[in-house]
């Protein structure tokens, strides 16, 4: 229950975050620059809040129709991940949206955090599988042991 509500606090976090930044100052929208894609930064937020909203709700019904307990170390290593990606992807996101277009040059150096943090979101999900999956093997464990 401890993850399904850190999920959903982040969630809600980063909800508010991109409701108001998309009010202020942060358009909603996708730019080319020059071999750049970039996403607004309230995009960016969106797309981490679903997520993590997604990760709550995923957790939260593993605990109430699942009989066997989820892994908290496997849950926090996965939170964390998550948590990095979202910072990571967050600062890139702004970042790329007030640098100056004038010089694509210096836009090199996003490579380097953009990879740490597709990285950290794939390596988020490899402890989420596998909790997943020795909750499964425990919960048929109990169930064929009970017949």
């Amino acid at each position: 229950m401890l993850l399904a509500k850190s999920f959903a606090a982040l969630g809600v976090a980063l909800a508010v975050a991109a409701a108001t930044s998309a009010a202020r100052l942060l358009a909603l929208d996708v730019q080319v620059r020059g071999t750049y894609l970039l996403f607004s930064p309230s995009l960016v937020l969106w797309f981490c809040s679903l997520t993590s909203v997604n990760f709550a709700i995923l957790y939260y019904a593993a605990e109430k129709f699942v009989p066997t307990r989820w892994s908290r170390t496997l849950g926090i290593l996965h939170f964390g991940l998550f948590s990095s990606f979202v910072i990571v992807f967050t600062v890139l996101a702004t970042a790329a949206r007030f640098w100056d277009s004038s010089h694509p040059e210096s836009l090199r150096w996003i490579v380097i955090p953009w990879l740490l943090g597709i990285l950290s979101f794939l390596l988020g999900l490899v402890p989420f599988f596998v909790n997943l999956v020795l909750t499964l093997i425990r919960t048929a464990r109990a169930r064929l042991a009970a017949h």
